[in-house]
């Protein structure tokens, strides 16, 4: 029967080191907004303070830090409860502004 080789080394797994090790992470940047798509029709974004600008084709949200803009066709805001906003529309391009 064969014997399988194993090989034992210090060095951690680097794939992970990408994340890196959490220390200059602020905690304000994890609770941050955060932001669901259904296709490029309806997004749901939890962490708006407001509304900067807003018709047919251009939507500016406030957030935390910086604002959101999206821009497209035929918006429509369904809810704003707390800091939770949901939009309907066609969403063509978004852009942070900080």
């Amino acid at each position: 029967m064969a014997k399988k080789l194993k090989i034992d080394t210090n060095k951690k797994k680097e794939k992970w080191n990408i994340f890196g090790s959490g220390e200059g992470i602020s905690k304000a940047l994890l609770t941050g907004p955060r932001m669901e798509f259904f296709s490029n029709n309806q997004m749901i974004l939890e962490g708006c303070l407001g509304i900067y600008e807003y018709n047919d084709n251009y939507l500016k949200l406030r957030l935390s830090h910086g604002a959101l803009v999206l821009v497209g066709e035929d918006f429509d805001i369904v809810s704003f409860e707390e800091k939770t906003i949901t939009v309907r529309g066609k969403f063509s391009s978004l852009e942070f502004c900080v």
